[in-house]
């Protein structure tokens, strides 16, 4: 543990060293990092995005991807980026939140209703729109994918019902709506990195996590979580994030090559994201996981109050959001 902490800080002291955008014997090297697992259809569609603008440049734009919180948390790569000193972070929208406090209408809970509904709303003029107001925290948004409807896992017991959440100390990103959606259906939230996660539910220090299924899959959560509830309380998405001083480098030809292959990949990932998010069910149950689907009435009754709340803050906007679900 001691040498994999090592590790990081001396990536992310590489990373604070060099500038970005860098060149390469004449090559223009992009560094594009993640925390989660390389294998999930995130990491793979950030591999096939590399390539892609690797191919379609002929060699001249490199992409190299770093997945696991290689250079850094989320909220890290974040503040990397605006530096100067990352080229692209893939970061949860929940994270996202604490530097633009808009996002948070996608987190509210039971929002989004179907990939359909997700669709229209974050690859249409709503996803755009955000997309290009990141520039008023010095980033430039590229893109946004998908990690998927998120489900509740635990060590403790199957759940069937609402009320079978109540005591359960919850590992939850940092992210005041989650917490209160947690604390409103009577469990304990507690705010917690992803990279801390698994030790935490390891020494017993949380009962459970909530996370799409491929990322419970992909990050062998099933090792110390036994039960998996279908709960889809919440839509998650990744915002890919570049260095405003690295677009602001490239070429006018080379920031096109970008957004075309980016644009292709985030319609990759997307079918790819569904695909293996079916897959990973039937694979935790392989591997013992056992899955229940609850009733969601009750879920949806209880978390209302925490959408009604955050939801004044916004009413346009969640407004126009519940239209496209028709």
């Amino acid at each position: 543990m001691k040498c994999k902490m090592l590790m990081g800080v001396l990536a992310i002291s590489c990373a604070a060293i060099l500038s970005g955008c860098s060149q390469d014997d004449g090559k223009i090297v992009i560094r594009m990092a993640q925390a989660s697992a390389a294998d999930g259809a995130i990491g793979l569609s950030m591999d096939n995005f590399a390539k892609d603008v690797e191919a379609k440049s002929n060699g001249r734009i490199v992409v190299h991807t770093f997945h696991n919180g290689q250079l850094g948390t989320e909220r890290e790569n974040i503040e990397s980026v605006q530096m100067g000193n990352l080229d692209i972070a893939v970061v949860n929208q929940s994270v996202l939140v604490n530097f633009f406090p808009d996002i948070s209408v996608f987190d509210l809970p039971y929002t989004i209703t179907s990939t359909e509904h997700a669709d229209k709303v974050f690859l249409g003029e709503i996803g755009q729109s955000f997309l290009n107001k990141l520039s008023e925290v010095r980033l430039h948004g590229l893109a946004i994918w998908e990690s998927g409807f998120r489900n509740l896992t635990n060590s403790k017991r199957q759940i069937n019902s609402a009320d079978d959440v109540k005591g359960l100390r919850i590992r939850v990103m940092e992210n005041k709506i989650h917490q209160d959606l947690w604390g409103a259906l009577g469990a304990d939230p507690v705010p917690m990195s992803w990279s801390d996660a698994y030790t935490g539910m390891q020494q017993g220090a949380i009962d459970g996590q909530e996370n799409p299924a491929t990322v419970i899959d992909k990050n062998n959560v099933v090792e110390v979580n036994k039960n998996m509830a279908m709960t889809e309380h919440c839509y998650s998405t990744v915002f890919l994030v570049m260095a405003p001083k690295t677009w602001d480098r490239l070429s006018p030809e080379d920031q096109k090559l970008i957004t075309d292959c980016m644009n292709q990949a985030s319609l990759d990932e997307r079918a790819l994201s569904r695909k293996m998010d079916k897959e990973a069910i039937t694979t935790l149950e392989s591997k013992g996981m056992v899955v229940t689907y609850p009733d969601k009435s009750l879920f949806i009754e209880r978390s209302k109050p925490v959408r009604d709340f955050y939801s004044k803050d916004f009413p346009e906007l969640a407004a126009q959001i519940e239209a496209l679900a028709n």
